[in-house]
């Protein structure tokens, strides 16, 4: 049995995909493959380092379970003009040397006419550990990991509380303006896998050289670099962060689906299919997880409608395709208010991709 499998693939930030299939005029069946040997050469490189692209998942897919962060740094009070340099020196000792993160960076760009949104948001959402005067949006920098537990956390906002430039994080878990900005102005700096930090190199420069390009001194902190070239870090080693589907970025959820299948078709207007049985089993299993989504006691019709009223404005993650009996499946996160007040709940939904019967079949969801 053969399971092709891509826990993400970037064709949100990075235009290299749409431009190659428009350019070369290539069709669906020869874009999945060269998507899969794209992945074959991504693995193959990753094992020459000592890396099981397995072992990155955790780093690039969401995980309902986990916490992301987003550290702010307020750099008017930093002297050195590389100001990334004492903000990443003060974080590289409180990453633990067993844990997988994504790590995305940034200013927090905005010119004058938005500044008023740029500073509402960041009210909202960013939780202050000492007063800061807000003079332009891009004094602030950002640090943005995820992947994280409540004790990570309790770690980096402790350990950094006696560093004057850091005025406090936001908890970007879940959707606030302040995040879907974040996502607008952020790149993926570096993978952490344990104790290696993955980057991309030029993509001229041969994938058997490892080159630390951020010049940041992780060794100094027991860590090796490793590296390998741009195209496949920056297609299939990204991580997104979450954020509604804008209207010209549709084809990042076209080309996921394109690397698996060879019939990628929006899925937007899909059907919705559940199995009776399917939603018995959730109803008996899932019990706590449907209470707390509003859905306890309903029938299977308001667990479609969700389904249906959340896969236009969410992203895909861990593409299978199996080819022994011909199933595609990818997951989503459903982000729900709950109706009880309480806080936002996350839930992955598992489903399988039917373009012939024009439908999205539940699998579970955890």
């Amino acid at each position: 049995m053969v399971k092709k499998i891509i826990y993400t693939l970037d064709a949100r930030d990075h235009a290299m995909l749409e431009v190659m299939r428009d350019y070369f005029n290539l069709p669906s069946k020869r874009m999945r493959n060269e998507i899969q040997g794209m992945l074959a050469e991504t693995e193959k490189v990753l094992s020459s380092k000592g890396i099981k692209y397995g072992d990155l998942k955790s780093a690039l897919v969401p995980n309902p379970k986990r916490r992301e962060i987003a550290l702010v740094f307020d750099t008017s009070v930093i002297e050195e003009s590389w100001y990334g340099l004492p903000i990443h020196t003060a974080l590289m000792p409180l990453f633990s040397k067993r844990s997988n993160h994504s790590i995305l960076v940034g200013d927090y760009i905005g010119d004058n006419e938005h500044q008023e949104r740029l500073y509402e948001a960041f009210s909202e959402s960013v939780q202050l550990v000492r007063d800061v005067t807000w003079r332009h949006s891009t004094q602030f920098y950002i640090v943005y990991i995820n992947n994280l537990t409540d004790r990570m956390i309790e770690t980096f906002h402790n350990g950094l509380s006696g560093f004057e430039p850091y005025v406090g994080f936001s908890d970007t878990t879940f959707a606030s303006r302040f995040k879907l900005f974040l996502s607008t102005m952020l790149v993926n700096e570096c993978l952490k896998h344990r104790d290696i930090i993955l980057v991309g190199h030029e993509d001229d420069r041969d994938n058997s050289e490892d080159v630390n390009m951020r010049s940041y001194p992780w060794e100094e902190f027991g860590y090796t670099c490793r590296s390998l070239q741009g195209i496949y870090f920056g297609v299939l080693l990204s991580y997104k962060i979450e954020r509604p589907v804008f209207k010209g970025f549709e084809a990042d959820s076209e080309f996921s689906i394109n690397a698996v299948h060879s019939d990628p078709v929006s899925f937007t207007d899909f059907e919705i299919e559940i199995d009776e049985r399917k939603f018995a089993y959730l109803a008996a299993e899932k019990s706590g997880t449907l209470k707390r989504m509003g859905l306890l006691g309903s029938d299977l019709t308001d667990l479609k409608k969700l389904i249906a009223a959340k896969i236009s404005s969410n992203y895909i993650y861990n593409m299978t395709h199996d080819d022994q009996h011909d199933t595609t499946k990818f997951n989503i996160i459903l982000e729900v208010d709950p109706e009880d007040g309480s806080a936002p709940l996350r839930v992955l939904a598992a489903l399988e991709y039917m373009p012939r019967e024009n439908c999205l079949r539940l699998i579970t969801l955890h």
